[in-house]
């Protein structure tokens, strides 16, 4: 994984993304759970381009 973390999320930008799980965290079964919740959630999601967003986000991420 990237800088040595345990999850990734790659935001791209055709409004889609995909979330990387390093394998020592997850199953198989809990991977198809998880795309299975986050598949059926996905309708009430709401991309936040705001300036605080972003600079919060740096924030954490470094």
């Amino acid at each position: 994984m990237p800088f040595n973390v345990d999850m990734w999320v790659e935001d791209r930008d055709d409004g889609r993304f995909t979330v990387y799980v390093d394998r020592k965290l997850i199953t198989k079964r809990g991977a198809q759970i998880m795309q299975q919740m986050l598949s059926t959630t996905v309708t009430g999601w709401q991309r936040l381009d705001e300036v605080a967003v972003r600079t919060a986000l740096r924030a954490v991420t470094g």
